[in-house]
Parts: C-alpha cells; sequence; structure tokens
C-alpha cells in the first residue's frame, strides 16, 4: 500500500490529502466508543464460549449489540455538529471546505456502521478464525482503494470519490462480518428478548472504563494532527500525514499479532489457569519487542533515502520527525498484551484515569515544544513519544506485573531486548546508507533485506530461547499456547 499515499497525494495535492488524513484523525475520537465496545464483548463473549454457557452468551451478545444501536445514535448529533462548523474549526484548503465537510460526514458514517460490524467480527477473533477475519479486513480495504482508483481514472479526481468509497466499503466489510458471525457462532442468533439487565450493567462498566482509558490513548496518538493543522496550516498537516502512514502499518502489524493473543489470555482467564497468563504474558512482550525491533529499526535507519524515493526530494527533511512517531514504537507496542490482561482481570480503572491524565499532559508538553522549544512539528511527535513511553514502560508494565503476582520490574528485562534490537538495526541501516546512498527502490530493498535477514538469524538463535521460540510458531499458527 506504499504506493496509495503518493497516488492521492499526486492526484489530490498534499493540502487536499491533508484532509483524508485529518479527517480520519477527528472519527478516531469517536472511535474509542468502538474499542470500548470491542473490549466488552470480547471478554464476556469469550468467557461465556469458552465456558459453554450458550444463554449467557447469547445474552452478552444481544446486549452488547443494543448498546452500539444506542451509541451510533447519540453518536449522530455531535457528528453532525461538528460537520457543519468543521470549516470554522479547522483550515482547510480554499475552495473544498464542501468537499471536506461531505468526506468528514462520509468517514463518520463508515465509522458508525463499523461499530455495528464489531460485534459480529468477534466471533471470528474469539474462534481464532483470523484466516476469516482477515479475508473481511483485506475486502473492505481492497474496496475503498479501488473504487478510488477507479474514479481517479475515469473523472477528475476529487474529495468526493474518496468519501463515497469509505461509506461502500464499511458496508462491505458488515456483510463479510455477518456472513464469518452466522457460521463460526451458529448458536448465537439476534433476539431482543435476550437483551438483559444484568449483562448490560456489566457490559456498561467495563465499556466506560475502558472509554476513559481509550480517551486517554487517542489524546496520546491522534491528538498530533489537530495541533499541527492549528499552528501550522493544512500544507504541513499533509506533510505529517503522509509520515503518519508508518507508524499506523506498524499499528496495523502489532494489532494483528496481538490480537492473536486475547482469546488465548480470556480462556486461560475464564479456566483459572494464572500460571498460563503469565507464561503468556511473559514471552509474548519479548516476541513482540525482538520482532518489532526490524520494522522500527529499519525505518530509523533508512527514513531519509526512503523518503527521498517515496514522496521526493522535498521529503527528506522529515527523516527527524519519522525517526520520533516510529523510534519508541518497539518498546511502546510490545506492552499490547498486557492491555488484554488487565482487561481480562477487568482492572481498567486505574488504567483508564492515568491514561486521561498523560493524554492531557501530551497537549500541553506537544503546544509547549512545537511553540517554544523551537522544534516545530518535531515538537508534537516528540511529545507523544515521552508521555507514552512513560505511561506504557512505568506504569502499564508495572501495574500488569503485580496484577499477574510477579515483581513490578518483570517485564523491563524483556523490553530492553526490543530496544536493544531498535537500535542496532537503525544504527546498521544508518551507516550502510552513509556509505552506499541508496538511488533506486531495488538498492534500498536490498540493503533492507540484508540487515533483516541477518537481524533474524541472530535474534531467532541469540535473542530467544526456546519457550519464546515455542509461543512464536503458536502464534503464527494461529493457537498461542502457554
Amino acid at each position: 500500500m506504499l504506493w496509495y499515499i503518493p497516488f492521492l497525494v499526486s492526484h489530490l495535492g498534499v493540502a487536499a490529502y491533508g484532509m483524508i488524513a485529518l479527517a480520519n484523525s477527528l472519527v478516531m475520537y469517536g472511535a474509542l466508543v468502538r474499542t470500548s465496545l470491542d473490549v466488552s464483548i470480547t471478554r464476556f463473549l469469550a468467557i461465556d464460549l469458552n465456558t459453554g454457557n450458550t444463554v449467557s452468551a447469547s445474552g452478552t451478545f444481544n446486549t452488547a449489540l443494543a448498546l452500539s444501536v444506542i451509541a451510533c445514535s447519540a453518536l449522530l448529533v455531535p457528528v453532525g455538529i461538528l460537520t457543519y462548523f468543521l470549516p470554522a474549526l479547522f483550515n482547510l484548503p480554499a475552495g473544498l471546505e464542501r468537499a471536506t465537510q461531505f468526506l468528514f460526514a462520509s468517514v463518520c458514517a463508515a465509522f458508525l456502521v463499523t461499530i455495528l460490524s464489531s460485534n459480529f467480527g468477534a466471533a471470528s477473533l474469539i474462534k481464532h478464525r483470523f484466516d476469516l477475519r482477515n479475508i473481511v479486513n483485506s475486502l473492505t480495504l481492497l474496496t475503498r482503494v479501488g473504487i478510488i482508483a477507479l474514479c481517479f481514472t475515469v473523472w477528475p479526481a476529487t474529495l468526493w470519490h474518496v468519501a463515497a468509497a469509505f461509506v461502500i466499503s464499511a458496508m462491505i466489510g458488515l456483510a463479510g462480518d455477518v456472513v464469518v458471525w452466522r457460521r463460526l457462532t451458529p448458536e448465537l442468533h439476534l433476539n431482543y428478548r435476550d437483551i438483559d439487565r444484568h449483562h448490560f450493567r456489566a457490559l456498561s462498566n467495563l465499556t466506560g472504563w475502558s472509554a476513559v482509558n481509550q480517551t486517554g490513548t487517542l489524546l496520546l496518538m491522534q491528538v498530533d494532527l489537530l495541533i499541527v493543522n492549528a499552528m501550522f496550516g493544512a500544507e504541513m498537516t499533509g506533510r505529517y500525514g503522509a509520515v503518519l502512514l508508518f507508524p499506523a502499518l506498524i499499528h496495523m502489524l502489532t494489532e494483528a499479532v496481538a490480537v492473536v493473543l486475547s482469546p488465548a489470555i480470556m480462556a486461560r482467564y475464564a479456566e483459572g489457569d494464572i500460571d498460563g497468563m503469565r507464561r503468556i504474558a511473559r514471552h509474548s512482550v519479548k516476541l513482540l519487542g525482538v520482532a518489532l525491533a526490524l520494522p522500527v529499526g529499519l525505518l530509523c535507519g533508512f527514513g531519509a533515502p526512503l523518503l527521498h524515493l517515496w514522496l521526493g526530494p522535498e521529503f527528506t527533511q522529515l527523516n527527524v520527525l519519522l525517526i520520533l512517531l516510529v523510534g519508541h514504537l518497539a518498546v511502546n507496542l510490545a506492552i499490547r498484551p498486557l492491555a488484554y490482561v488487565a482487561t481480562a482481570f477487568n482492572k481498567v480503572k486505574v488504567q483508564g484515569l492515568l491514561t486521561l491524565a498523560l493524554g492531557f499532559a501530551n497537549i500541553g508538553l506537544a503546544i509547549a515544544l512545537a511553540r517554544w522549544s523551537g522544534w516545530g512539528v518535531a515538537g508534537v511527535a516528540a511529545a507523544a513519544a515521552i508521555v507514552w513511553t512513560i505511561k506504557n514502560c512505568l506504569f502499564l508494565s508495572s501495574y500488569c506485573a503485580t496484577l499477574l503476582r510477579f515483581p513490578w520490574w518483570s517485564f523491563y528485562v524483556p523490553l530492553t531486548a526490543g530496544a536493544l534490537g531498535t537500535l542496532a538495526v537503525a544504527f546498521a541501516g544508518r551507516f550502510v546508507s552513509q556509505l552506499w546512498w541508496p538511488s533506486n527502490w531495488l538498492a534500498l530493498g536490498a540493503m533492507a533485506v540484508t540487515i533483516a535477514v541477518l537481524y533474524s538469524i541472530i535474534a531467532y538463535f541469540l535473542c530467544l530461547n526456546r519457550l519464546d521460540r515455542e509461543l512464536l510458531w503458536s502464534i503464527l499458527d494461529g493457537r498461542p499456547r502457554a
């Protein structure tokens, strides 16, 4: 998908592309509702299905679906208000105000559809059918990209085409999730009579605190583009938004792997197998850190030639920004499995309150670094990296270690492996690119592959022990074993 961003930029222009990134960033604040509902239904439905309680599972599913409908209805009002006042709130390119409003409304509509589809998509997650889950996700993405490419080929490129593609692809995703749900969980049926107060109260409580946690997370991860737009304008928003593709890809890669661990952790909690949860948590954090060190290190080491070849020489100066955006991810994303541990224990209240507080701290630090330190947009990225590392490394790792009855510092050692791996790959890439500047994609790819092969061999045989390797192969098989 690396061609997709240059394709949009070349057809729409940097400023117009920035509106797509801005719309996605704004909608992510509403996505906290979907993510919070996902956390609730996945936890309770996984426990019900793993214990064989079909009656409770049906109540959980139908109550969660009712909650989703209520949430979608409630979100229609703020979506309408924000769409109407969008030109007054943000720096929009001249002449594209109406198109940007339509784009934002369409992205919001697509998001509301995904809130509903996530209830059906939980079945593929709990049943370990990640092949079907990935087919639906891929079909949704290909539909959106295909419609945009077709429209841009047949007609002059506009944001209206992008808006239509978001809505159509979301409907395709909903249809796919429903089909998979019917196949994997035939014991579940749509029945409003199964909605009950007990499930509603339990789901609402976990959803509420998960929403608090997700609000803080979004203030850490998604506020940067809004600050850049307010302080530096639409043109810089487009440049910043283009570079954001790389951390977004790493997030997607991590989620594709880490999501395999969620049903395994929930199943062990349902069975009372705390020792199994401890083994999965300890080894998965190390595995993710070591694995993420490779793409993160390559992006840090080859950032300048990559941006030069991908977007043009005028983007090479954003190399430092790219390093700040991705350099910390090998450590911060390696913590992802521990979030499932906190959810399994239904201990998200303290985590949510602290994350929310740190989210607001991130806004203040980002504005301070961007305005008064002279760092410009790099200050916005640096603030997120600093605060996010404090949240994950100092708090979440220690908190989950306590829940699992580990010493509070137990996860620092596996996290160190990912940090050292990132530094090694990054320095190797920077050294090689300084000696022989890659003038084309073939040369850049050859350098990256060489470093990747060497790192993979060293990491597999020297950094991972036998239990790490066993968990690695079980994750690749789609069924993690403790």
